[in-house]
């Protein structure tokens, strides 16, 4: 089922168009990150993605990155599960070790379908970035910008709750009392677009922005974007810019890290 465009979207096409094409030759001139293909037909299809980086000799560095992304959707409902695996290793420092796992179910709110509810549990474990593991529960409302045949543009907002344990002591209030742990509740405020660029690229991109309510100046940034090239009906090659940021990082680390990342992508439908 697709819905009608609106004016508004028409305007702002362009611009996120424009934006996937700079992504696309900052990154890679002939690769991207591949979509998994979204059909409403209750149907579960999945993508996995694998790169992998060695250099030996004067330098000696390891990265290894490995992601599974399955979307079941219907014309009324999606549920999506995402999984994710960054190893980076520097003349035998650990220099990146993050593992993410989350899932988020989105149902249309009748007769609106231009709505949504939507509840999303994610884990998430950066031992470098002083995060041991961080669990988030969030809720909330969306509105359909987009909805057609694997393309969609969505922004949604609500609140999340967040539990997170730390490697290293931590001041998350600024007031020099040390934390080993934190209970959070904050807003989230997202947008996240796949938009077909040409017959063979897309563009993906998601930015979510997650400040505490109760911990005055400390937000969160993440943005990931994504741009995908077919080689073949399951193949494609893959290359995605990933940022994260907060204001207020551990002692010693730095406030953003960022991330490129390149390979191949198998797609099951």
């Amino acid at each position: 089922m697709t819905l009608p465009s609106r004016p508004a979207f028409h305007l702002l096409r362009p611009l996120l168009g424009t934006a996937g094409l700079l992504l696309a030759l900052a990154l890679a001139p002939a690769s991207g990150m591949a979509q998994v293909t979204v059909k409403p037909d209750g149907q579960w299809r999945s993508l996995t993605t694998a790169g992998l980086t060695v250099n030996s000799g004067n330098t000696r560095t390891t990265a290894l990155n490995l992601g599974l992304d399955a979307v079941r959707a219907t014309e009324s409902s999606k549920w999506s599960a995402t999984g994710q695996l960054l190893y980076t290793d520097s003349s035998g420092r650990i220099t990146g070790k993050r593992a993410l796992v989350s899932s988020q179910y989105n149902g249309d709110i009748e007769p609106w379908r231009r709505t949504f509810g939507f509840v999303q549990a994610a884990g998430l474990t950066d031992r470098p970035a002083n995060t041991r593991e961080r669990l988030t529960v969030t809720t909330g409302m969306g509105l359909h910008l987009l909805k057609a045949q694997n393309e969609f543009w969505d922004a949604w907002a609500g609140l999340a709750l967040a539990h997170e344990r730390y490697v290293r002591p931590v001041a998350p209030r600024g007031d020099g009392a040390l934390r080993r742990e934190l209970t959070d509740l904050g807003l989230v405020l997202a947008q996240e677009a796949n938009l077909r660029l040409s017959p063979s690229t897309t563009l993906r991109q998601k930015l979510v922005l997650l400040p505490s309510l109760r911990e005055s100046g400390l937000v969160r940034t993440e943005f990931d974007g994504q741009v995908s090239v077919a080689i073949s009906e399951r193949v494609n090659l893959s290359s995605g810019l990933s940022l994260r940021h907060i204001t207020r990082p551990a002692p010693g680390l730095r406030a953003t890290d960022l991330a490129l990342v390149t390979g191949l992508s198998l797609r099951y439908d």
